[in-house]
């Protein structure tokens, strides 16, 4: 890790922030040429205002070919544009579309996009942008691609044709083209690409080509400065081992709003972002303080500026084709799980602010809220957000096991022996829950792995039986949170594995073993399958969800979804978490009566939209 301090040794916050100022003063006149003399007098009024942020990988690794790897994810949201924006209540905000509408006879959507944005370069942003990069990706996905033909009816209109039919209610959700929202790359860099792969013979031609284009055409941090690739609100001029440093795009559309000269992201993460931001390095950044420096250990000037509930829950994942599946693929167990586990303790230890889920619907509380009606959910079956051992008991001698000394045991005497397996961040997490389940009598094999492991581990078949993780998306819509192939969804594997399973005559996901196709009382509340029951095929709810175009019909599907989890517990939503933003409040004026704060990295959204003054 480069040296922590770039500034040198300060003795108070008012001497750093000055010296801050002075430098960022000097940077501008060398930039400006004026390096040769600083004399005369300085008004107060030209002090060029800074304000500085971390990312965690170093500047000169980073590549903005995604093709290539290396690319900042998490930076991307300052340092570009998003075509639209998604807000935790579920709204959107379709800041570089103009127009759009979606014609079912031809299965196509057309977009319009919105006049008045610019690159770095100067160059207008257009339609051709996303024309190029979504053409590339198509021809990179061969028949895996859902879209049939891309159109560029002219310079700012798009035409998707899909495949197959689509729902209008979830493309909304997708304008943004591939990979989400993001105006990631400038045409010139993508069409002599795409261009090349139209000539391709076939797929392995295709999947040479990319190998190439990661080759040949890595956008280091350096391209993008010298031929201004990127398009946000501040424009990179300069980089470091240390840190990136930006100053205010005047030609973007909300530069007027913006009373920031400069920002820089400084290299930090773990235990040295935690110092950063203790020894004042760091004026704003995404989450909530607790997040990144301990209850506590944050300086008098840093505060949460921004509280909200995310669109992402954490939740325990059942899986049925572990070691333990004979035990895990009865509802019974897996309920008895569910009244075993106090969530409110689960959600005082977590190491994020959070709220323990009151009710097992599947989705958080604003979203289940906003979709089904209060009647309908009234119904469900409840489950107790404290520990309930005397429920839980219950359930396991219904299902067949019993007691032996402290112990489940199952009819032939074995222990109820499960293995969890988790990323190694969700340690804190993992550890209250099965402290829990173990005094209640499961026996409980932990291993946490580094995340890389865990990745390689569950990404061809799943043959543990429980873990901790993420539920949700950006897209506070039911369909996301209940999607089948999706890592925090309810996830049954690829879609063509399921195919293949259901044409041999599976039932069970082969990625990881859990039902595709299940029993579902037709009574919502009903607790066991002994009464009238209508059989389910999720895969194929979820394929016609993606397809069907009406209010009435989409609002039934999530109810069903719903209803589905609430019975069968595919998974425990544990605990809604709290996100946010956290500033500097000293020197800085947060302007939080707005909900930019209210989506995914909402500090940059709200520093990119005047929302952050110098005080």
């Amino acid at each position: 890790m480069p040296n922590s301090d770039r500034y040198g040794t300060v003795d108070s916050a008012d001497e750093f922030l000055t010296r801050r100022r002075m430098l960022a003063v000097s940077s501008a006149m060398v930039a400006g040429g004026l390096a040769g003399c600083m004399g005369g007098e300085t008004d107060d009024d030209d002090e060029t205002s800074l304000i500085s942020t971390w990312q965690p990988t170093i500047p000169d690794e980073i590549n903005f070919n995604h093709w290539a790897g290396g690319y900042p994810w998490s930076q991307s949201w300052l340092i570009l544009e998003p075509v639209q924006r998604f807000f935790a209540d579920g709204t959107i905000d379709n800041q570089m579309i103009e127009d759009w509408g979606y014609d079912p006879d031809e299965q196509a959507v057309t977009v319009e996009f919105e006049e008045g944005w610019y690159w770095w370069n100067g160059d207008p942003i257009t339609a051709e942008d996303k024309y190029w990069f979504e053409e590339c990706a198509r021809l990179f996905q061969g028949d895996g691609s859902d879209i049939e033909e891309l159109v560029l009816e002219d310079d700012m209109t798009l035409t998707r044709v899909y495949k197959d039919p689509q729902n209008p209610q979830l493309l909304e959700y997708s304008l943004g083209g591939y990979l989400g929202a993001m105006q990631r790359m400038h045409r010139d860099s993508c069409k002599p690409w795409a261009e090349e792969l139209r000539d391709a013979d076939d797929q392995d031609e295709r999947l040479q080509i990319q190998e190439e284009m990661a080759e040949e055409m890595p956008l280091h941090i350096s391209t993008v400065i010298e031929d201004g690739l990127g398009n946000g609100p501040f424009r990179m001029t300069d980089y470091d081992t240390e840190g990136m440093y930006f100053e205010l795009f005047e030609d973007h559309p909300y530069a007027d709003e913006i009373e920031i000269d400069e920002l820089e992201f400084i290299l930090a993460q773990d235990d040295a972002l935690a110092q950063r931001i203790q020894g004042g390095d760091v004026d704003f950044g995404f989450g909530l303080l607790q997040q990144w420096v301990g209850e506590g250990a944050a300086p008098d000037h840093m505060e949460d500026v921004s509280v909200y509930e995310d669109s992402f829950m954490r939740k325990l994942e059942f899986y049925e084709q572990g070691p333990g599946s004979e035990h895990i693929r009865q509802y019974e167990v897996r309920r008895a799980i569910a009244h075993v586990l106090n969530l409110e303790h689960i959600s005082t230890n977590y190491n994020n602010e959070s709220t323990p889920r009151e009710a097992q619907t599947g989705m958080p509380s604003d979203v289940t809220d906003n979709w089904l009606d209060d009647e309908y959910v009234a119904d469900y079956i409840e489950y107790s957000v404290e520990d309930d051992e005397e429920r839980a008991t219950e359930l396991m001698e219904q299902a067949g096991y019993e007691l032996d000394g402290d112990q489940w045991v199952d009819e032939d005497g074995d222990l109820v022996s499960l293995e969890m397996v988790i990323p190694d961040y969700q340690t804190n997490l993992a550890r209250s829950i099965t402290d829990q389940l173990d005094n209640f009598g499961f026996e409980i094999d932990l291993n946490a792995l580094e995340s890389a492991t865990f990745n390689d581990r569950t990404s061809d078949n799943i043959d543990f039986d429980i873990t901790v993780g993420s539920h949700g998306a950006q897209t506070a819509h039911p369909f996301y949170y209940f999607r089948h192939n999706h890592t925090h969804s309810n996830e049954l594997g690829d879609t063509i594995d399921i195919e293949n399973a259901l044409e041999d005559g599976e039932t069970r996901s082969p990625f990881n073993g859990r039902s595709i196709v299940v029993d579902l009382p037709t009574e919502v509340g009903q607790e066991d399958l002994s009464g009238s029951t209508e059989e389910i095929n999720i895969f194929e709810l979820d394929q016609e969800w993606r397809t069907v175009d009406d209010e009435d019909r989409n609002r039934e599907i999530a109810e069903t979804f719903s209803w589905y989890w609430n019975f069968h517990l595919p998974g425990i939503d544990l605990v809604e978490v709290q996100s946010g933003t956290f500033g500097n409040g000293r020197d800085f004026e947060f302007n939080t009566d707005t909900k930019d704060w209210e989506a995914y990295r909402g500090a940059y959204r709200g520093v990119k939209r005047g929302h952050v003054s110098p005080r």
